[in-house]
């Protein structure tokens, strides 16, 4: 028979407990940290109305673009209606004159 020292052990786990902090109680903010918390509040609003100016400006320019598309379109569509024009027999059956 074996002896027990030849069969692997598995390590032996200690149940510790894991040292906690203690409870603190809060504590009231200094007039300093209020004053602070108010100061980066503002800059953070100051630094979303900028970023909503650049959102306007980029606005205008997409709405501006927009009204160019669409007169482009149009201008297109002139044109076009324009060389049919000139693709089709004159009325009278006369041939148009090509120079």
């Amino acid at each position: 028979m074996r002896e027990d020292r030849d069969i692997p052990r598995p390590p032996v786990r200690e149940d510790r407990e894991i040292p906690r902090s203690p409870m603190r109680e809060p504590r009231p903010q200094t007039p300093m940290a209020v004053q602070q918390a108010i100061e980066e509040v503002n800059q953070i609003i100051d630094t979303l109305r900028g970023t909503l100016d650049d959102m306007e400006a980029v606005l205008e320019t997409l709405e501006l673009a927009e009204r160019q598309k669409i007169a482009d379109e149009q201008e297109i569509d002139t044109l076009r209606r324009g060389l049919r024009q000139l693709h089709r027999p004159r009325e009278g059956g006369q041939p148009s004159p090509r120079h």
